[in-house]
């Protein structure tokens, strides 16, 4: 080698160093660039799910919900689909224990589970007679904790968590999700709420969307709890909403 061009040890070291630098420097850029996609694809996907509810409603009149749910809804409640994530932060179940695998059997017409073969709501297509396929281009995935409308139709987020559904039962243009009702997650100032939610009741736990269907995901900290929707392990969740 030329006099001049050779590498002392520690010149070797330091350029090492800086190539490990700048590999883990585009490892974090690469990972932020995923992230961004996933929350991106949940918008979406969300958005998808808004529209493809709005649309069966507009077609029946109705929700894609089964009887059991309307019973519980009792004709004056909302319903939230949030299974074991809300049975968790509340301590046990209430009117969210049910995940989302009703709705979406109704909204993609099937009539029995992949996995188990056990009839779903829609057995007949009573709950979906145009036979339609409202919630279209979705992902299939093979196992029951990956992104996607898993084998038992429960539609996940792009984390592997289901996405938490409400719907306005009482037809009152006002929809309360069992979460972001709570005073201490949505309300900012009096009856005004973060992201747009109205508590126009006289009592607390009443903030409401002012429409008809509420969506969202706990987003990529997979997390969501009582504290303020603004801040905290809430702060990432995507709201169909907001």
């Amino acid at each position: 080698m030329p006099p001049g061009l050779a590498f002392t040890l520690i010149e070797l070291l330091v350029v090492i160093a800086i190539i490990g630098i700048m590999a883990s420097l585009s490892l974090v850029v690469i990972a932020r660039v995923r992230e961004r996609g996933r929350e991106t694809e949940a918008r979406r996907q969300i958005q998808a799910l808004v529209n493809a509810i709005d649309e069966y409603h507009a077609d029946t009149g109705t929700y894609p919900v089964s009887g059991a749910v309307l019973a519980t809804a009792g004709g004056t409640n909302d319903f939230t689909y949030g299974g074991g994530l809300l049975d968790a932060i509340f301590q046990g179940p209430g009117n969210w224990s049910t995940n989302n695998s009703e709705v979406v059997a109704i909204l993609t017409d099937r009539q029995q589970y992949p996995a188990s073969g056990a009839l779903t709501v829609n057995f007949g297509h009573v709950k979906n007679t145009k036979q339609k396929l409202y919630l279209a281009n979705v992902d299939y995935a093979d196992a029951a904790d990956l992104p996607g409308v898993g084998p038992d139709l429960v539609y996940r987020d792009p984390w592997g968590n289901p996405y938490i559904i409400s719907f306005d039962l009482n037809y009152d243009e006002k929809c309360r999700d069992a979460l972001y009702e709570k005073s201490g997650v949505s309300q900012n100032t009096g009856a005004t709420g973060w992201n747009g939610l109205i508590n126009s009741s006289s009592f607390p736990d009443r903030f409401a969307y002012e429409g008809r269907v509420m969506v969202w995901s706990m987003g990529s900290d997979k997390k969501a709890d009582v504290g303020p929707a603004n801040a905290g392990v809430n702060r990432d969740n995507i709201l169909s909403w907001k």
